[in-house]
């Protein structure tokens, strides 16, 4: 079956985008890695999208700012001090959005790098005492309502850009793919990442949807057990697929939970190691949070000879090599 490009750009052109994507989509073949472990492996260098910290995030953002824009918003706001968070800063300041983002922990408790970025981009941060964590969701509703009483129209921005305008930049980077498979004549027979807030995966299964790409996505879990992570992914993609009037099959949702390691945000020993191997190897930088973890479970599928000499595409989906963890 001759996939189809034309469906997927079709189908999203009628979404607006902020045009954050600085840089050419990039796929290269990792040949020393390749060699060592006996299948051929190239990479998605989602780190390199060209705005501010790069990584996923921006793809989704891409989508969500150009749906604000739109919608003529002129606050943006979300919760959390993540790689999400951080990019919608940069986004919101350069469109032309006030930011405010609320957080868990008190100033004196936040990392000092992101800190510096967040005041880089004059971002309104509120603190929620980690005693109070829980108060988080309520702390955040209240500063909405806040800001839409002071005549303020508050676009809200889901933490890790999941949702369903986000989901379409990994539709997009699908498509993407399939035109890099179609040029090159390189059939991706599966393709790997790291899955948390599930925006990644729910796009990328819904471009194979549309498309008709014969591949397995596989998401590696970095927080929750299989079971949990499979029912938020496909949540997403069957309200995204609605917006979108297609016809999505959750069966093809893949997910391995065995390298999450001690859990989120907590380095693991397969992790570490692979992230000193692509380094050693590629120069390509990971991190231990999201982006070692699917690749401890890329090399861990390699090593028991599960691939059978397979082409294998590695999303990198950023990570900033644990600066801001």
């Amino acid at each position: 079956m001759k996939e189809n490009t034309e469906s997927i750009t079709s189908i999203l052109e009628k979404y607006p985008r902020a045009e954050l994507l600085k840089t050419p989509f990039l796929i290269q073949r990792l040949n020393r890695l390749s060699s060592f472990i006996g299948n051929v492996i190239y990479i998605l260098r989602d780190d390199l999208t060209g705005f501010a910290l790069g990584g996923n995030k921006t793809r989704k953002l891409d989508y969500l700012i150009g749906d604000a824009l739109v919608k003529k918003a002129d606050t943006l706001v979300t919760m959390k001090a993540s790689s999400f968070s951080r990019n919608a800063a940069a986004a919101g300041r350069v469109c032309g959005f006030d930011v405010h983002v609320v957080l868990a922990g008190d100033e004196s408790e936040q990392n000092p790098a992101s800190q510096a970025f967040f005041k880089q981009y004059d971002t309104e941060l509120h603190y929620v005492s980690k005693d109070k964590e829980s108060a988080l969701p309520d702390v955040y509703n209240h500063l909405v309502e806040s800001l839409k009483a002071q005549g303020k129209n508050v676009y809200e921005l889901h933490p890790g850009g999941s949702d369903s305008i986000g989901a379409l930049g990994y539709i997009d980077a699908f498509n993407h793919i399939l035109r890099y498979s179609q040029s090159s004549g390189v059939h991706f027979h599966r393709i790997i990442h790291a899955t948390g807030s599930t925006g990644t995966q729910a796009g990328l299964l819904l471009g194979q949807c549309i498309s008709g790409y014969d591949t397995h996505i596989i998401g590696i879990a970095v927080s929750q057990k299989a079971e949990v992570q499979s029912k938020r992914v496909n949540e997403l993609a069957l309200s995204t697929a609605q917006m979108l009037g297609i016809q999505f099959d959750t069966t093809h949702t893949l997910i391995d939970d065995r390298f999450i390691g001690p859990g989120y945000a907590i380095s693991s020993d397969e992790g570490k190691n692979a992230v000193k191997m692509f380094a050693s190897m590629e120069g390509i930088l990971l991190d231990q949070v999201y982006t070692g973890k699917a690749a401890a479970g890329l090399l861990n599928y390699a090593i028991n000879k599960q691939f059978n000499h397979e082409n294998v595409l590695f999303v990198h989906t950023g990570g900033n090599s644990d600066l801001f963890y």
